[in-house]
């Protein structure tokens, strides 16, 4: 069973990776390792997907950061499953680039994500199918 993956729409119009992808200069190279990452998501069991793919959930949250080594810096989009809609679909909440010193930019990332989570629960309509 596929699952869909969708994108969190900050105040309900800015698609949040979207934008991410653009500030930080992802390389088309980046963006086709990302959207093959997501396809794995996409079609795999998620008992069956591997922690070297997909991490957490992060401490204190429902948030998952995808796990994703490019040349000289590690993306780690958050995702969560749900919440809304079918609950075996994912949604993209918030953009992060992790350093070689496990910093994390932005540094509030996660608490980002989980605030992006908690308002899409609050506003259903905030997102909208990514890549589509």
């Amino acid at each position: 069973m596929n699952r869909e993956i969708w994108e969190f729409l900050a105040k309900g119009t800015h698609p949040v990776i979207r934008q991410w992808l653009a500030d930080e200069g992802i390389s088309s190279r980046e963006r086709a390792k990302l959207d093959v990452s997501l396809e794995r998501l996409r079609t795999l069991d998620f008992a069956l997907v591997s922690t070297r793919l997909l991490a957490g959930p992060l401490r204190g949250t429902k948030v998952y950061k995808l796990r994703l080594r490019c040349e000289n810096r590690e993306l780690r989009p958050m995702l969560c499953r749900g919440p809304v809609g079918a609950p075996h679909d994912y949604t993209l909440l918030q953009g992060a680039i992790e350093t070689g010193t496990h910093q994390v930019k932005p540094p509030d990332a996660q608490d980002r994500a989980e605030r992006n989570r908690k308002a899409l629960v609050e506003n259903p309509r905030w997102r909208e199918l990514y890549g589509k």
